[in-house]
């Protein structure tokens, strides 16, 4: 199995005006806690991957509804991001 570097990294959320915006957005849609994370394999230097994690309540078809939404709106308003931020949803009661 692979290991996988992950920093949390308020720092760099801070410094990256395009990081602020999509945060900006998921906030629109999550009203919990988001942290971010930048994730990356040790086996593909210079790869880097920004997850927000996200809580969520509710009906399981809502949230993936919710989910659908943030993707739709993350491909329109920052399509090049697409590739290299991702979403992590942990339901909560």
């Amino acid at each position: 199995m692979r290991a996988i570097a992950v920093e949390e990294n308020a720092r760099r959320t801070a410094s990256n005006p395009l990081l602020s915006e999509i945060l900006r957005m998921s906030r629109e849609l999550y009203s919990g806690p988001i942290s971010v994370e930048v994730i990356s394999d040790p086996e593909t230097p210079g790869e880097s991957w920004t997850v927000l994690n996200v809580e969520a309540a509710g009906d399981p078809k809502d949230i993936v509804k919710v989910r659908c939404e943030w993707h739709e709106r993350l491909a329109r308003q920052f399509p090049d991001s697409v590739s290299t931020v991702q979403l992590s949803i942990c339901p909560s009661a």
